[in-house]
């Protein structure tokens, strides 16, 4: 027969809980999240009688903003004359004799059982190592009994047949060991923070509104709350499948945190872009002092990298869509709505509990023919990659964030996407090709015009392509040239050095449409020339 703990312990409120007072059952109806907080709208239906009447809704938020409080009468004779949060400091000292010995005892016995699991593992070691001295003397004395004809091969086959297999099982015990060491140590420090517990008196903050209800006559009326809560943000996450490499199924998703103390329980959710917390004061003014300089003889220029960074492919452009900038990794950036304020809403009801945890929330799937082909971008990777091109056909937009790769045998990476607005084309890399392959190589030669008195610069390009594969490929191969903004540096394709008759944009990218049979080979050639006036100096 077991016996149940029953703990006994003591609970205060310091400033008192409010107890005459009517209770307003109002529930988290609505709840809108920004990218940095959250508005809640909670909402209850309470019996008045005619005249004043304070009302209490218990287990509201503590940390709510004061003065975001607001409060209405929705239907009934009666109006709201005043709404404010009161807070107090629970304290709970809870006396656990019985519980403290059960966990004390548990804690004795988990570390006496680690205690003999490391003894097991030491033995272990050290068996293991006496073996291993032992083969090793063995392969030692295998030459020399050999030279005097002394010994058999199937013996000596034999031998360390048995000395491998031992090894490898003392090996195993001892990695098994290590594991359940482990495991022990995990569950003994847990139970050693559920002790100490045990021992410190609890300090909780809670909340609680009282809102002030001016009746005219008694009976029901309905009330409606809205407040903002710090502790609560939402970021965009997409999934992106590609079906037998025809179409994309994209689902857009929103990862919600929240730790504000109270738990959003069926609440209809919806999700906004909107930056309440940037300001809107017009920047000081501040004198601009013009001074003459005198123009240096000297050209001085500097070379620098210049990401060339788009979403969509130019087919539905956002309005009002600052250009973007890409993270260097993979994370949850801030909320992108191409300039402007979008809300979005999650279908049903959802629970969210105040936890700090993520959680994933659903918004809107669609599915979209795709263009799927290999490029590559060799100065970047040596490989060649699954580049899938769709449209959004979705009339919600594509919020910038990171995005689930998934083919038809399961997870592929992750990837980020920029906003794609609303029947916007825009692609998404699936991985590595493995079975195409290619190397780079580059070659730079610089000499003095004697005529010009111009320093010429010449690049050479080699790109190796092999396809290990049965089927032919089209591969989509890109180099990048610079790009001169002044008139003083020159940079010119050498065409006749060059393979084929690539495609070379504005942007100095240069690409070609490469077809390798199966089980084939190709070779492109790149070269160009970058000249500098005299007297250009590189910073």
């Amino acid at each position: 027969m077991s016996t149940a703990i029953q703990p006994q312990g003591m609970e205060r409120y310091e400033p008192a809980l409010p107890e005459a007072a009517p209770v307003l059952d109002a529930p988290v109806r609505m709840v809108t999240l920004l990218e940095d907080r959250a508005q809640v709208t909670r909402g209850g239906t309470v019996r008045v009688r005619a005249g004043q009447n304070r009302v209490v809704v218990h287990g509201v938020a503590p940390v709510l903003q004061d003065v975001s409080l607001r409060a209405e009468v929705v239907s009934g004779q009666a109006r709201v004359a005043d709404v404010r949060i009161r807070r107090s400091l629970r304290i709970r000292t809870a006396d656990k004799p019985e519980a403290a010995r059960v966990l004390e005892e548990r804690i004795e016995a988990l570390r006496l059982e680690r205690e003999q699991v490391l003894e097991d593992q030491a033995r272990a070691r050290q068996r293991f190592e006496r073996v291993h001295q032992m083969l090793v003397l063995g392969a030692s004395e295998i030459p020399e009994d050999a030279g005097w004809g002394m010994g058999a091969a199937a013996q000596w086959q034999d031998t360390f047949d048995a000395l491998f297999r031992k090894a490898r099982q003392l090996r195993e015990s001892a990695l098994k060991a290590t594991f359940t060491a482990e495991r022990l140590a995990e569950e003994i420090a847990a139970l050693m923070r559920q002790r100490q517990a045990m021992d410190r008196v609890d300090h909780q903050v809670v909340g609680w509104l009282e809102v002030d209800v001016l009746a005219e006559a008694e009976g029901e009326v309905e009330v409606r709350i809205h407040y903002v809560v710090p502790n609560a943000l939402w970021r965009p996450l997409h999934s992106a499948r590609l079906l037998a490499g025809s179409r994309v199924h994209v689902a857009s998703s929103a990862a919600v945190w929240q730790d504000t103390g109270e738990d959003w329980k069926e609440a209809e959710l919806r999700f906004s872009t909107a930056r309440s917390s940037l300001g809107i004061e017009p920047p000081l003014l501040r004198a601009d002092l013009l001074t003459v300089k005198k123009k240096s003889e000297t050209v001085v220029v500097q070379a620098r990298q210049v990401q060339v960074q788009k979403a969509g492919l130019g087919s539905a452009p956002a309005s009002g869509a600052a250009a973007p900038v890409a993270p260097a990794s993979v994370d949850l950036p801030g909320v992108d709505d191409g300039g402007e304020t979008r809300n979005l809403k999650a279908p049903g009801r959802n629970t969210i509990l105040s936890d700090g945890r993520p959680n994933i929330i659903p918004l809107f799937t669609f599915e979209a023919e795709a263009e799927s082909s290999l490029v590559a971008f060799p100065e970047l990777e040596n490989k060649v990659f699954l580049r899938a091109v769709a449209r959004n056909t979705s009339p919600n937009p594509v919020l910038a964030g990171p995005v689930e790769l998934l083919q038809e045998n399961g997870f592929v990476g992750w990837t980020q996407t920029l906003f794609v607005a609303p029947q916007e084309k825009f692609e998404l890399s699936f991985g590595p090709e493995e079975s195409v392959r290619i190397q780079r190589e580059e070659k730079r030669e610089s000499q003095l015009n004697p005529v010009s008195k111009w320093n010429e610069a010449t690049a050479r390009l080699t790109l190796y392509l092999s396809n290990l594969s049965g089927t032919p490929r089209t591969v989509a191969v890109t180099e990048r040239l610079p790009v001169s903004e002044i008139e003083h540096v020159k940079i010119e394709l050498d065409r006749e050095k060059t393979s084929g008759s690539p495609v070379l944009d504005e942007n100095g990218f240069c690409t070609w449409k490469v077809e390798l049979p199966a089980n084939g080979h190709g070779r492109l050639h790149l070269a160009y020339k970058m000249s500098t006036a005299p007297g250009v100096q590189s910073a």
